[in-house]
């Protein structure tokens, strides 16, 4: 049974219904013969026989109520009885103990025994270390959410930058604006791709430029038809090599870690995962929760769909004020589901030494609620201490300054001993 550190909790849990696969029985019992159990489990079938022959009653033979009672005690097995066929000659006798055993050893079987359609693949060894090309000069890579930041994203000349705006079919013109300006662009998809959004990707397929895919739907999507570079956004949970490999396989061109992530674990996952595909983000507002509930259509509409609502998420910026004060920004997609983010911007300056150690070279900043002037300022502090004659010392406490609720390392801080087991007493 598990068992966790909370009593209550663990009452919870055993109250919990769990669902059992049915398990029928067949029983042949002769006198002067070892006793017989056939166990049958959807596609899986056992037979259990005990040691000795049966002998004849003294007193009470071996019937189907006796039978069914001993046979039924499954337990904490993940099966119950559904059903008992008894076959019998003459008057054998069978002790409950010889029942028991019976019942333990089938339960222990058929938990054993694979069924025969599965498919067992076996867990590959850790991936090797991949050995890191010839050190090349750092790059950055922006998103943007607004016109506003766009134009000083293009000021600063990254190596890209990334669109991700509310309105996919009105940023044609801001493609464009950055395809003029000589510097990559990509556009980011929607968090979520729901059934009936088909529309969604043949958009982003039509902007012919490289996308950042953020569900494993839409990277599904994408498989049978011709498609620009494609970068795997965090939410595609890439955590070790291996989920790695499997993702560059379906045609992800770049891939960026997952945020369960510690900065420490990031470099392990660049340098088995090959650091020339990763990009790390380096600046950003965590996304803490979507949800379908529209706040832009509850509070600042008397509508009650996009078809009534104005979209007055199209003039309006909305945050969600906690009890300590900081103001987490929530913004709304093509599809009106809101995203909320951390007031907070996760910031990676205690960590760039390790992972330029580790080969990383691509680092992406993402940008939410702040200003044009915000976005210059951040950019610029990681452009001159990435540069050749640069240095990271102090590059965290200067974006205190400068991000709207201050900075934190977020998910990125790597406890001291964060890799040794604790003894449990």
């Amino acid at each position: 049974m598990w068992r966790t550190h909370d009593p209550d909790l663990d009452k919870l849990v055993r109250a919990l219904p769990v669902r059992k696969q049915p398990v029928a029985v067949r029983v042949v019992a002769r006198e002067g013969a070892p006793l017989v159990t056939e166990w049958r489990a959807a596609d899986r079938q056992v037979t259990v026989e005990s040691e000795s022959p049966l002998p004849a009653a003294r007193n009470r033979a071996l019937d189907l109520a006796f039978l069914r009672d001993q046979l039924a005690r499954l337990g904490d097995t993940p099966y119950e009885l559904a059903g008992v066929e008894l076959e019998v000659e003459g008057a054998p006798f069978a002790p409950a103990s010889l029942l028991n055993r019976l019942r333990r050893e089938a339960a222990g079987k058929l938990q054993s025994v694979a069924a025969p359609n599965a498919r067992v693949n076996p867990i590959p060894p850790r991936p090797a270390l991949v050995p890191c090309p010839a050190p090349s000069a750092p790059t950055l890579h922006l998103l943007v959410r607004t016109p506003e930041q766009l134009e000083a994203a293009i000021a600063v000349r990254p190596a890209s930058v990334t669109l991700d705006y509310l309105d996919l079919y009105g940023l044609r013109p801001s493609l464009d604006r950055v395809r003029d300006a000589g510097i990559e662009v990509r556009v980011a998809s929607p968090r979520v791709l729901k059934p009936g959004e088909q529309r969604i990707a043949d958009f982003l397929l039509s902007c012919d430029c490289p996308i950042l895919v953020r569900s494993a739907g839409l990277l599904h999507a994408f498989q049978s038809r011709p498609h620009a570079p494609l970068i795997g956004d965090f939410s595609l949970n890439a955590a070790n090599a291996a989920t790695a490999a499997e993702l560059f396989a379906l045609g992800l061109s770049l891939l960026t870690p997952t945020h369960d992530l510690n900065a420490a674990q990031v470099s392990d996952l660049a340098r088995r995962a090959g650091a020339a595909r990763i990009e790390a983000i380096a600046y950003q507002h965590l996304a803490v929760f979507h949800t379908e509930h529209c706040v832009f259509c509850r509070f600042l509409s008397t509508g009650t769909s996009y078809r009534d609502c104005g979209r007055p998420c199209e003039h309006h910026r909305v945050a969600l004020r906690d009890t300590a004060g900081r103001a987490h920004p929530v913004m709304a997609d093509v599809g009106c589901r809101n995203t909320v983010f951390g007031a907070e911007a996760q910031q990676a300056g205690e960590h760039l030494e390790e992972w330029l150690d580790a080969g990383i070279r691509r680092f992406r900043l993402e940008f939410a609620h702040e200003s044009a002037d915000q976005v210059t300022r951040v950019t610029r502090l990681f452009a001159d201490a990435l540069a050749p004659t640069g240095s990271l010392r102090g590059l965290s406490q200067q974006l205190a300054r400068i991000a709207p609720h201050g900075v934190t390392e977020g998910s990125l801080y790597v406890p001291a001993g964060y890799l040794t087991l604790p003894i449990l007493q």
